[in-house]
């Protein structure tokens, strides 16, 4: 008997709960809730939702188990720490703010760790293909969330949706769409995901419908990352699943690389037909051009005068890193003048080009366990799933900082615990 399943007898017909199996319930309920606030209503709810993320992985950690996967994460977490308190150190010494030094703390630190907990304990308590069901699940939710949000905005005004973010804003005129919702930083992970392994879905009709609404949700959105998102998930997708398993037949072969690029055409011709048939003044060339502009401009003209001002603090600093806290003379924010939007050239500005090799170093040891399986053929459908999402969200941080957020942290962390949890047989990691 398992100690979920184990109960006492306390005279006849009277059963209570063995408390250890509470605990694998309040946990599981826990690591479900966080889930559903951090994906469906990121930062709607700061204080809430940071609260919910400490107890979860309080209660996670209770009842975590070790691994040889976790520990090498935890290796790569500990140099991370080691770096970030040492450049902590040089940007207060060099005059950077109490509450940069603050926030680093939390957000480089503390939030790592929180999410590195979760994360496994996710994989321990519900396992891949749980979690997978749960994510598509919470992709449903969170379209039905921006439909609800349209309506609620062009029906009943700003103040309608204003608890979900204090800019609420529609913008649907002169051929182009677009809301200020938080939920699409989530969806560049789970439109990533899905387009990257789209069997998953097991309804016919769900997988029909999904596709078309990710396209259209993309497309109002005005979101570049989350359209991005779509052809990196499908092209991360057929790459991988070239090398899905050893004993597939070339039929069954050429089935799966081509199931996706149907439902992907399928979708796009639905979505685009939904789009014109709800917003007639929508112009779909007038986006396309747009978002094509911003993609080969580098993400538009303040990002490239962003990515010119920390180039030069990169070059100033010869590439050892000004230290956390400071900045340069591009101003993003006047509230947080220490943060800007291209995190990848801001590690360098910050920590030096080692101390960016260090914090990308969980994300180099995914990608090396990721191209050993995809050269042996160990790749499930799940590893593909995960993977769409975690490039997708990869690449976004050259535009926006994801990454530095508390609650936008689990689209980096779960798809490196997911991988390394669950071994093929005979793989030693």
């Amino acid at each position: 008997m398992t100690a979920e399943a184990s109960v006492s007898m306390r005279g006849p017909g009277h059963r209570t709960v063995d408390e250890r199996g509470f605990l694998a319930l309040l946990t599981k309920t826990l690591l479900m809730a966080t889930m559903a606030v951090c994906v469906v209503l990121p930062h709607s709810f700061q204080v809430p939702t940071a609260a919910l993320i400490v107890v979860t992985a309080f209660f996670a950690l209770l009842g975590l188990k070790r691994s040889p996967w976790l520990d090498k994460l935890m290796l790569t977490y500990y140099a991370g720490t080691a770096v970030t308190a040492l450049y902590e150190w040089v940007g207060y010494t060099n005059g950077a703010p109490n509450d940069a030094i603050n926030q680093v703390f939390l957000v480089y630190i503390i939030a790592p760790l929180l999410w590195w907990i979760i994360s496994t304990s996710l994989m321990q308590r519900l396992g891949q293909e749980r979690l997978v069901r749960l994510l598509i699940f919470l992709t449903w939710v969170s379209l039905a969330s921006v439909v609800l949000f349209f309506y609620a905005f062009l029906t009943f005004g700003r103040d309608s949706v204003r608890f979900l973010t204090e800019d609420a804003n529609v913008n649907v005129s002169g051929g182009f769409a677009g809301a200020t919702m938080l939920v699409y930083g989530s969806m560049i992970f789970l439109g990533g995901s899905y387009f990257a392994e789209p069997t998953l879905i097991k309804s016919r009709l769900g997988k029909l419908i999904m596709p078309a609404a990710l396209i259209a949700c993309a497309i109002t959105s005005g979101r570049s990352a989350f359209i991005l998102a779509i052809p990196i998930g499908y092209i991360v997708g057929l790459v991988l699943r070239s090398r899905l398993a050893v004993g597939m037949t070339a039929a069954e072969r050429k089935q799966t690389s081509l199931l996706p690029t149907l439902i992907m055409l399928a979708a796009g011709a639905g979505g685009l037909f939904a789009l014109s048939f709800i917003f007639s003044q929508l112009d779909i060339r007038l986006i396309a051009n747009l978002f094509w502009d911003k993609l080969t401009s580098g993400g538009g003209d303040l990002r490239t005068e962003q990515a010119r001002a920390l180039w030069e603090g990169i070059e100033q600093s010869y590439g050892m890193g000004h230290g956390h806290g400071l900045g340069v003379r591009y101003l993003r924010s006047d509230e947080f003048p220490w943060r800007y939007e291209l995190i990848p050239l801001a590690s360098m500005l910050r920590v030096g080009v080692f101390g960016t090799l260090v914090y990308m170093s969980p994300f180099i040891v995914y990608a090396g366990l990721l191209s050993q399986r995809f050269a042996a053929r160990r790749l499930t459908r799940i590893d593909i799933y995960f993977a769409g999402g975690f490039f997708a969200a990869a690449m976004a941080t050259f535009t926006n900082p994801y990454i530095e957020s508390f609650i936008f942290q689990w689209m980096f962390f779960i798809p490196v615990a997911a991988l390394g949890m669950q071994n093929p047989p005979g793989e030693q990691l």
